[in-house]
Parts: structure tokens; sequence; C-alpha cells
């Protein structure tokens, strides 16, 4: 499998709905949420998933929200169920300790994230080295990378060539960044010679376009959640992203129906407050189809049995611009019987 320490390599998707995305529910994911995500995650074609609390190992306590599980258990659920994909959490220096990440490991982490303000990274560097000591892939999250100009942050990169570390990331914490901004950060740790990662938030409803800047500028992994779920104005949508990689790089790797299925079932029961795009608008756009023939659509679907996004797409692909409701109708029955 691909792995992200591999500058020049095709670019990953990696998701963190069952950590950044506990935000938005006070950190309850269950085991069986874990396991059924982690499950259709993996489906769908994505590569590396991340577990635990928002703040990451160590953290669940009064202090900083109490999950509903602890580290490990949600590391040995989401193992218990993936073939293929990497299981990772977030650790912060001072938040957690280095034995949590000890006690990580062994409960069968394959990779990392070590959160520092990029304003003072050496709390980082112990855990680094720990983390790579126990065989683990390590990234450096370099939180409000916004905080240090383009040249201060150049000479924090350069700082780095001696660390055991797989990938830097830039990281848009309150989601203030603008495309630009994001590709000159990402290139600054490309040119370097280090892997490149990029994590938005949505504040300025760019983090989509956030995350195919840094695609554009090098990176080569980028982070979602399913719906954006996760803190303040939520991140940057999973299951958009698998369609805009699939179309930027000309190729079926990720199955978005799947992550709508995953969503569907096991995310949107879940969520307190509405975030991101539902399906419906997201297959909007991957279809180009003009949401005023919503209606014609319903009508057939209230006749079949047939998936309403699957039914959509399939349409559209025939014709786009002005669908008829025999059209409609026709491409309906066909899927009813193919899905039968």
């Amino acid at each position: 499998m691909l792995t992200a320490n591999n500058p020049g390599a095709t670019p990953l998707l990696l998701d963190c709905t069952l950590r950044d995305g506990g935000y938005s529910i006070h950190f309850q994911f269950s085991l069986m949420d874990t396991k059924r995500i982690c499950e259709g995650l993996e489906k769908s074609g994505i590569e590396y998933i991340e577990v635990g609390h928002g703040l990451g190992l160590g953290a669940s306590g009064v202090e900083h929200g109490v999950a509903f599980e602890s580290d490990e258990h949600y590391i040995v659920a989401a193992k218990s169920v993936v073939k293929k994909a990497k299981v990772g959490a977030f650790f912060i220096p001072g938040v957690g300790c280095l034995n949590d990440i000890d006690v990580a490991a062994k409960a069968g982490l394959d990779f990392i994230r070590i959160g520092v303000n990029v304003t003072d990274i050496a709390p980082a560097q112990e855990a680094c080295v720990k983390a790579k000591s126990l065989g683990l892939e390590v990234y450096l999250n370099l939180m409000k990378t916004y905080a240090l100009d383009i040249k201060e942050f150049h000479k924090t990169i350069t700082q780095l060539a001696t660390w055991p570390i797989d990938c830097v990331y830039v990281v848009d914490s309150s989601g203030c960044m603008l495309p630009s901004e994001v590709s000159e950060y990402v290139q600054v740790i490309v040119k370097q010679g280090i892997s490149a990662g990029f994590h938005g938030h949505n504040n300025l409803d760019l983090v989509n376009a956030n995350c195919l800047a840094a695609l554009d500028a090098g990176a080569s992994i980028v982070d979602g959640t399913l719906r954006g779920m996760g803190r303040s104005s939520g991140n940057a949508q999973t299951e958009v992203l698998a369609h805009l990689f699939n179309r930027q790089l000309k190729r079926e790797a990720y199955d978005v129906f799947d992550l709508f299925s995953t969503i569907e079932q096991s995310v949107e029961p879940l969520m307190i407050r509405s975030q991101g795009q539902p399906s419906v608008d997201v297959i909007t756009g991957i279809s180009r189809f003009h949401s005023g023939f919503l209606p014609r659509f319903k009508r057939v679907q209230s006749e079949y049995p047939v998936n309403l996004n699957r039914l959509i797409l399939a349409v559209s692909k025939i014709d786009c611009v002005d669908p008829s409701e025999a059209l409609i109708r026709s491409v309906a029955k066909d899927l009813t019987r193919m899905e039968a």
C-alpha cells in the first residue's frame, strides 16, 4: 500500500471523523460506532483512519472532556475490523504523556500525529523519537501554522532535518487561511525534501479548496471527516475530497457511495447539529445536476425502491441538462433490477 512518507507518491486521504469529529458530540463515539465507521471507511478505500479523543492520547478527563471509551479500547476496536487501512491517534505533549504512546503502540497503533503550536516545536521532539522507536509512522502537526510568517516558517522547517518524522503538516486550526497561503506553506516543506500534509477547518468555507491547493503544491496527504463533522465549523468533508481525489487523479480510488452509506447509517444519527453538505447536495455537484429537477426524481423514487443519489448520477450521465420524467423512470427501472 502507498504510504504518505514517500515524496511524489500518489497522495492519500486521511479520515479523522473518529478523532476530530468527536468534538461535535463531546467525544462520545462508542466502540460499536468506531467499528462501523472504520468498516465503512475501509470499504470505501480510505487508507488512513485516526481514532480517539479529539485532543489525543491521554486527554480524556474532567479538564478536556471524558471520552466514552479509553484510548486503548478505541485502537483495539478499530484494528479488529480493518484489514488494510492504517489506524492512528493524535498526541499533544503536555496533554498526554510518553507512556500513553507506549500503551497505544501495544494496542496496535500504526501511526501517530504529534501536534504542537508552530511557535514552539521543541516539546514534540522527544515524542517523535519515542514514537519512531516503537515502529510507528510519525507525523508532526504544526498547529496554528499561520502564526508564523513564511520566512519564520522556513526557519522552523529547516530545524526538522534530523527529526525522526515521516511527514510535516500545515494546520489551519482556525480556518483562516486562503488557498494561496496554504500552497505557499506546503511548498516550503516539500522544497526541504519532506513529505507534507494538510489539516484545515472550514470557518471561511475554504477548507476543501485549501485541500486542493495543498495537493497542487505537492502535499502527500490531506485530512477530512465524514459530513465535515468536527470542532467549530468543522473540517473538510471526506466524501467531497474522495470525489475530488478521483477527479484530479483520474482514477476511482474511493467509493463515494460507500461513504454516503456510512454517513447515513453511522454518522448522521449521532450528529447533535448539522455540519457540512448533505449527500444529495454533494451528488448534485458530482453529477452536474440542477437541483430544480429534484421533484421529478422524488416522484419517480416514490414508485421504485432505488437510491436517490445513484439515480441522480445515472440519469445525469445521460442528460444533465433537461432530464425528462420518462428518462428518469426508465433508469429507475433498470437500477431496481440491478439492485434486486
